[in-house]
């Protein structure tokens, strides 16, 4: 498969499968991306909010923009997320969401678990049928340019969160836990159903390869994983309830990466790291809380636990990061000031791992 602005696009495939196997013994996969001159301008924002969020063809000629404007360089490739917000799956299952600007959340709906129906994904939902529209239109536009994203799908703890509202769902899991087992076994079913959707819509146009909004391309099924409810339970509740589903989640899919979502949530790091299945963890540090340097200590006892990374962080952190942790297993994404300056990252990264 061929890729607009992507030097042999199966060999960028061919890295990325071969960090999975641990195999990448020379340097991480660099996904480094760097702005260049385009004469592009992008189109007019709608006035109005909800267009902002709906209008398809809108949102996909400013990312042609953004394309456009955008060097590749190492591991990196274009790639485009078809975002309708965090609880968007939610909104699969018949909650409805309200939209802001840059995000979205279900109105919670679920006042007792006794008088809701099982819960499933519904084809004819509106938000479905909306992002069956985003996601086809961008395969559509995108064949040969750009690999599509699905959305930001939170099956597990975090779709029950969002029916039922954080807190309650803390006393249910103490009061209800049959309740809650069973409802999270009726969320997996809709997860993979969801999901089937938007592969079979995503690879006749991508020779089978898609992407999350953890840009990794896998040809096959790949999705980002997450339960960001997680730092409100302890490990133990985490085993009994969660992990269970995070295991079904991850052996549904060809390749994941779990989204591991602040200092609360270090608790779990035994039970996910156990989890057949995930190639890399994604560890946010959360909102003042950084540099992702300060966290090599972290990221150096993931690696010992045998977990892949994709690490986030700024250029000027690559160095220090590469210097501390092992080339293997390991994705770093980062920016860049020009196509030459990205090389020249690459260059050193090179040479450190040479040295090792």
């Amino acid at each position: 498969m061929e890729l607009q602005g992507v030097e042999n696009f199966e060999g960028v495939l061919e890295r990325y499968e071969r960090c999975f196997r641990r195999e990448n013994d020379d340097r991480p996969v660099m996904n480094i991306t760097a702005p260049k001159k385009s004469n592009r301008e992008a189109p007019p924002a709608p006035a109005m909010l909800r267009e902002r969020w709906f209008n398809f063809d809108w949102r996909i000629d400013c990312h042609e923009v953004w394309v456009s404007r955008t060097d590749y360089i190492a591991e990196a490739f274009p790639s485009y997320f078809c975002n309708l917000g965090p609880d968007v799956f939610a909104g699969f299952i018949g909650s409805e969401l309200e939209y802001a600007e840059g995000t979205s959340w279900a109105k919670y709906r679920v006042k007792d678990w006794a008088e809701e129906p099982p819960l499933k994904f519904n084809p004819k939902s509106f938000y479905w049928m909306e992002m069956e529209k985003y996601v086809r239109l961008a395969a559509e536009r995108g064949e040969g340019r750009w690999i599509v994203a699905s959305g930001d799908i939170h099956p597990n703890a975090d779709a029950l969160s969002a029916l039922r509202g954080p807190e309650n769902l803390c006393f249910d899991l103490i009061e209800r836990p049959d309740e809650i087992k069973k409802r999270l076994a009726e969320c997996f079913k809709a997860y993979k159903e969801a999901m089937k959707r938007h592969f079979d819509i995503i690879h006749p146009h991508s020779d089978g390869v898609v992407t999350s909004w953890i840009t990794v391309p896998v040809r096959g099924r790949y999705a980002a994983l997450q339960n960001d409810f997680s730092c409100m339970v302890g490990p133990e509740m985490y085993r009994e309830f969660f992990l269970p589903w995070l295991r079904e989640e991850a052996a549904f899919l060809d390749h994941c990466v779990y989204h591991w979502d602040g200092p609360n949530a270090i608790p779990h790091m035994d039970a996910i790291c156990g989890v057949e299945g995930i190639d890399a963890i994604q560890w946010v540090y959360g909102d003042g809380n950084g540099p992702m340097s300060k966290w090599i200590p972290l990221l150096k006892k993931l690696q010992e636990r045998g977990a892949g990374l994709w690490v986030y962080c700024g250029r000027e952190e690559v160095k220090r990061i590469v210097e501390a942790l092992k080339p293997q297993g390991m994705i770093i994404t980062t920016g860049a000031g020009s196509r030459e300056e990205a090389e020249a990252i690459v260059k050193e990264v090179e040479g450190i791992c040479a040295r090792k």
